[in-house]
């Protein structure tokens, strides 16, 4: 039981930390694939901020701009492929 409370409290607080930036990159998905697909696109809240040629360009304009805070950048691509990444936060 009581890990079933903590997998439920994780779960909501880890859940909504990209909701936003993920519903912003869908609502300009089309455009983006017209016009820069293949690269990778730094989103912050609801603001599409610029693309760049690679993932390290983002992510380093991300954090001089917005700071140690939650953004996305993701890279421009018609069809998704998941990506699996190990957290050493998970104390496994």
């Amino acid at each position: 039981m009581l890990l079933e409370q903590c997998d439920v409290r994780e779960k909501n607080s880890m859940a909504p930390a990209l909701d936003i930036e993920l519903e912003t990159y869908e609502k300009y998905r089309d455009h983006l694939l017209a016009t820069a697909e293949g690269k990778y696109v730094l989103i912050y809240k609801d603001q599409v901020v610029s693309t760049y040629d690679t993932q390290m360009d983002a992510v380093a304009q991300g954090y001089r701009q917005f700071g140690n805070v939650p953004f996305l950048v993701k890279k421009i691509t018609r069809v998704e492929i998941p990506e699996n990444f190990v957290s050493h936060l998970l104390g496994v």
